[in-house]
């Protein structure tokens, strides 16, 4: 992803969560955000018959990813989103 389009990503998700901060930015806001990105951006047929019961299993399927790799770092091969503090938790354990 190069930086103009991470900084344009950047600015709608600001404004989506400022537009309404009940719903984006609450509890379940990960998967409202992740349905208005794709109606706005994909809004085919095939996008408008996903519900938001499958934005939520897929948000929480990519958190469970970040915890199982925080919790197996011989599996973490991220570069760019590591966690920084992994390397201190492998040297204290």
């Amino acid at each position: 992803m190069d930086n103009f389009f991470k900084s344009q990503l950047y600015k709608w998700t600001y404004e989506k969560i400022k537009s309404n901060p009940q719903k984006f930015g609450g509890d379940e806001g990960n998967p409202y955000i992740m349905h208005e990105y794709v109606m706005e951006h994909y809004g085919d047929n095939m996008v408008t018959s996903l519900q938001m019961q499958n934005f939520k299993i897929i948000s929480s399927i990519s958190r469970i990813r970040n915890i199982l790799l925080e919790k197996n770092p011989q599996f973490d091969f991220r570069v760019k989103y590591k966690p920084k503090n992994t390397k201190n938790k492998v040297k204290e354990e």
